[in-house]
């Protein structure tokens, strides 16, 4: 039987725990988080709605779907709310009860652990960086007659790896025609320069074999909030409506999801930001010996470290007794003892991470 573990970064608590440092002196570039935080309209947002806390939540998120479908620019009833993106991946595969799925890997562990979690049998596609982590399309096509699901993760975690809109239509036309429900994880899409020619957002209700998840914590600062959606045909939120539990998500994410998504201009500092620093430290990396980073569209960067004298957990360790935390990769299938993954963090951030792989990799 095939073993996925749960292995997710940002765990600062067990980080401090174990290397015995306060967590303020604890950077943190293991999870993929908007460098700039969540925004001031957020933080006023959920200070001014404290006392919603003695109210149940609006069970429905109508407020909050609204402003999503605003922004996404598709029907609000094609939108179902959820306590994090990941909530939503296990409800799909419960009511679709899939029996086995197809998962291009490396990619996030979570899609192959839901399947796994119903009883169902994950078959892996490789990427491999021969390839620079490619999506093979044709290999993909040739199986979907043996799976009733399929998951692909746009841009890609770990590898930050896009897939055109046309790879990815060819991909959902062939599943159509076997049954075969698709599942694009656009978790990082918002960090996505022009979106229109990569997202599927615009095509759900049209396609009725097209699923898309999206994520309000990475881009909008708010991991421990929880806040994700999932869109789909009407009918498939309904069917995820009436599993859910019935408060899933609380009223503080809903009013800082609110807020977030009305601004603006956070956003584009955002964007700004992260476009500015991972052109830096890419670069920066790249003339460290030993280190060849990976080019990629989302909010982290894949680095291969197998020149560097050090497996990947080795590198993680004497960093985190550092203070400063990355991800090592061997949670992702195929990657293990190789790769570890950055987050794009601000620019004194990025340098002080730059000095320290500097001086690990020195022996200093």
């Amino acid at each position: 039987m095939q073993q996925f573990v749960h292995i997710h970064g940002g765990n600062i608590a067990q980080a401090a725990k174990k290397y015995g440092l306060p967590k303020e002196r604890i950077i943190d570039f293991s999870a993929n988080i908007n460098p700039l935080g969540f925004s001031r309209n957020i933080y006023d947002a959920i200070t001014s709605n404290l006392d919603a806390i003695i109210n149940y939540p609006d069970p429905d998120c109508i407020e909050l779907k609204e402003v999503l479908a605003g922004y996404l620019g598709i029907d609000r009833d094609l939108l179902l709310m959820g306590n994090g993106a990941a909530e939503l991946i296990y409800l799909i595969v419960r009511i679709t009860g899939c029996k086995k799925a197809l998962i291009p890997v490396p990619t996030f562990c979570e899609y192959g652990l839901a399947v796994l979690s119903q009883g169902g049998e994950v078959i892996e596609v490789e990427m491999v960086e021969e390839e620079r982590f490619s999506l093979p399309v044709e290999r993909i096509i040739n199986l979907i007659p043996q799976v009733d699901l399929l998951f692909i993760c746009n841009p890609n975690n770990p590898t930050g790896r896009l897939v055109e809109r046309a790879a990815i239509e060819q991909i959902i036309e062939r599943s159509a025609k076997h049954g075969v429900l698709v599942v694009i994880d656009e978790a990082f899409m918002d960090f996505v320069p022009k979106q229109t020619f990569y997202s599927m957002m615009p095509a759900v209700g049209s396609c009725v074999n097209l699923v898309v998840l999206y994520s309000l914590t990475k881009f909008f600062g708010i991991p421990g909030l929880r806040l994700g959606s999932i869109a789909a045909p009407k009918d498939i939120i309904k069917r995820i409506n009436a599993a859910k539990d019935p408060w899933n998500v609380n009223a503080l994410a809903q009013v800082a999801g609110i807020a977030g998504l009305k601004d603006l201009e956070h956003m584009e500092r955002t964007n700004t930001l992260v476009k500015r620093e991972k052109a830096y430290l890419f670069e920066e990396l790249q003339n460290i010996p030993g280190l060849r980073p990976l080019p990629g569209a989302a909010n982290f960067i894949l680095l291969n470290v197998s020149e560097s004298g050090l497996k990947s957990n080795e590198l993680t360790e004497l960093l985190g007794r550092r203070g400063i935390l990355v991800r090592d990769c061997h949670g992702f299938s195929g990657l293990a003892g190789r790769y570890i993954r950055v987050a794009i963090k601000n620019r004194p951030e990025n340098e002080i991470l730059l000095r320290n792989i500097k001086d690990v990799l020195k022996g200093k």
